[in-house]
């Protein structure tokens, strides 16, 4: 098994979070890229080469939305997921982190870890990552809501339940989005079934004010992300190819763009086996007058992530994230939340 093939399922799945790896040692910082576009380029197409089988493989996400589409430093990632792929048995699992996230920033201290892109590009956003829950990042895809439409247009849109309660809200989106992107789409009104555009699905994926809140929107995001994956499968390799083409030039990524083509068909041989959220029992409320979401605690937070992640390892919480969660707990040791049972 190569381990470039991961890769196929890596870009359906990057372009299917923006509206909501590499296993080995961890690299040390370098100073953020200020580029809007990091999409490595081969210059000539790589000899296929066997490499050694890689088990488990993980690599993170950021969705962020900017108009400018800037997608490096100085742009909050308000979708956050980290992706393992199981290459022995062909498994996908995929774990949303909520962007009001309350963790350790290296420079930065205690904050939501939807800043972490912003104050340091998807390098701070790793790290983060690593720190705070005891993973090993190295791989990133970086990418603006505004591609989720492109590609949902492009698959002829995706089938979804629409709720009474959601109709109160999914409105307004599509219209701020319909301004954004020069689209049309009509609005919903009522409960029921309906084949969205790419206007009409971004717009379902950014409600977060029904009950449930973040954890309802985490939840819309992985939903639209499990049916656009679900749709991919299902598309010919010419078609694959002719929109991996017309997004790889608009996403922030440290993968080769060959790596990615070469094997893009490969996306069939994989199952989105598990998505979920985290944390699942947290503190919701202000700290000094800011918003904030507060894993009780970030030893069970870390816990549960690899356990969900890496189904057939065992874990324990390093010292670094056990310091950092009495930190959290002497902030907030009561959680108002509870969603272990969702």
């Amino acid at each position: 098994m190569k381990k470039r093939r991961m890769l196929a399922v890596l870009l359906i799945v990057a372009l299917a979070v923006a509206s909501f790896s590499g296993c080995g040692k961890k690299k040390e910082k370098e100073e953020p890229k200020k580029e809007t576009k990091q999409v490595v380029q081969a210059e000539e197409e790589p000899e296929e080469v066997e490499e050694p089988e890689v088990n488990q493989e993980t690599f993170a996400i950021f969705g962020v939305d900017s108009r400018e589409n800037n997608l490096g430093k100085g742009t909050r990632s308000d979708s956050l997921m980290v992706v393992n792929v199981d290459n022995t048995n062909k498994k996908v699992y995929i774990a949303s982190v909520y962007r009001d996230c309350y963790v350790q920033i290296e420079g930065h201290g205690l904050d939501k870890i939807t800043h972490a892109h912003s104050f340091g590009g998807p390098e701070l956003a790793m790290d983060t990552l690593n720190t705070n829950f005891d993973l090993d990042i190295q791989k990133y895809i970086t990418v603006n809501f505004m591609n989720v439409a492109e590609l949902v247009d492009d698959m002829d849109g995706i089938e979804q339940d629409i709720t009474e309660e959601e109709t109160k809200y999914i409105n307004g989106y599509i219209d701020e989005l319909n301004g954004i992107r020069g689209t049309s789409s009509a609005h919903i009104t009522e409960a029921g079934t309906y084949t969205l555009d790419g206007t009409q699905a971004v717009a379902f994926s950014r409600i977060r004010y029904t009950e449930g809140g973040d954890y309802k929107r985490s939840e819309r995001q992985r939903t639209v992300l499990f049916k656009i994956f679900s749709k991919a499968q299902e598309l010919d390799k010419a078609k694959k190819i002719d929109i991996a083409k017309s997004m790889l030039d608009k996403i922030n990524t440290n993968y080769l763009e060959s790596e990615v083509l070469r094997l893009l068909s490969k996306i069939t041989e994989y199952k989105v086996e598990a998505m979920d959220a985290f944390p699942k029992v947290f503190y919701s409320g202000k700290i000094d007058g800011v918003f904030y979401e507060v894993p009780v605690t970030l030893n069970d937070m870390s816990t549960q992530m690899h356990t969900f992640l890496y189904p057939t390892e065992t874990y324990t919480p390093s010292e670094t994230v056990q310091s950092i969660s009495a930190q959290e707990s002497a902030v907030a040791p009561t959680a108002n939340n509870d969603f272990t049972q969702q």
